[in-house]
């Protein structure tokens, strides 16, 4: 209780200074009450003057609580009360205090009525610190909660940010690289395209080529078929004829003339055009051959047919 009543006289506030009091002074009552329960018994108070005397001491002590009781409500700061000086008594050895229970009754009463009023206003500061403890307790909890949602959906967007960033490259990279092997792809279909032109264009050379070898085959067939006859016939007329040869009489056989060039007429044939294969032109009158397709075509003197391709001729 000391303890108590010396913390509330602590804490400077006039109703901590009034508490404080007030307990100290129920202190003080219960241990004047204690003391005359346990005093020995002795005279009582009866017309001796002893009792007077000490009810003159007594009177000091009762009026200082008075006094007391009317300053706690005015008292501002932390006041203190030497209890010492209220268990101080008159040691004659008699029982001469015993009138003091009755003035004491009151102030007993007045003391407890203190404390139960003391306890309430204890008890409503307890709930109202509990409460107050308690709200804080909660705003601390929806700050904390709110702050943690805003967290999480900063998160949240952080991530869906970085996720859609990261499509969105891929889908470039992607149609940079779809870009890329449609540009190839076209490159190498010019290319096979080309290739292919190129394939029929040897393609149709070899087969004039080799159109112009059977031709020439043919043409030196026939030739030498008709030097054969002509060997084979002159060996017929020299058996005919007389063994004896007049060295005199022997004349000299010309060749027979060459064909003549159908362009010029002065020079003789020597290319065969194809695909006729007319053997009417010199080396000198040889036509162009177009090697594009736009380009217009010679055509062959004899049968006035266009001509693809020559083959120049030698014959000893």
């Amino acid at each position: 209780m000391c303890d108590l009543s010396a913390w509330f006289a602590s804490s400077g506030a006039p109703e901590g200074s009034r508490l404080a009091a007030a307990m100290e002074l129920h202190q003080a009552q219960k241990e004047a009450t204690t003391a005359q329960q346990l005093a020995p018994p002795g005279f009582s108070h009866g017309g001796c003057g002893g009792g007077k005397k000490r009810q003159r001491e007594a009177d000091p002590v009762s009026r200082q609580l008075l006094s007391l009781q009317q300053q706690q409500p005015q008292a501002q700061g932390p006041k203190f009360i030497n209890l010492a000086q209220l268990h101080k008594r008159p040691a004659t050895g008699l029982r001469l205090d015993l009138d003091e229970g009755s003035e004491h009754v009151p102030c007993t009463s007045s003391a407890s009525a203190s404390c139960l009023l003391l306890s309430e206003e204890l008890a409503a500061q307890r709930d109202q610190h509990k409460d107050e403890m308690e709200r804080l307790i909660q705003e601390h909890a929806e700050r904390l909660r709110r702050a943690l949602a805003d967290t999480r959906r900063r998160h949240y967007r952080s991530l869906v940010g970085a996720a859609e960033a990261a499509a969105a490259r891929r889908i470039r990279e992607k149609e940079s690289e779809a870009w890329e092997a449609a540009r190839r792809r076209a490159d190498l279909e010019d290319r096979v395209a080309r290739l292919r032109a190129e394939a029929a264009a040897w393609q149709a050379k070899e087969l004039a080529d080799q159109s112009t070898a059977a031709a020439l085959h043919a043409q030196l067939q026939q030739a030498r078929g008709k030097a054969a006859d002509a060997e084979e016939g002159g060996n017929a007329a020299d058996d005919a004829g007389s063994c004896f040869v007049d060295p005199d009489r022997v004349v000299e056989i010309a060749p027979p003339p060459a064909r003549p060039c159908r362009a010029c007429r002065r020079r003789s044939a020597s290319v065969v055009l194809l695909p006729c294969r007319h053997l009417c032109v010199c080396s000198e009158c040889e036509p162009a051959v177009p090697f594009a397709a736009a380009a217009v075509a010679a055509a062959c003197p004899v049968c006035r047919g266009a001509v693809t391709g020559t083959v120049q001729v030698f014959v000893s």
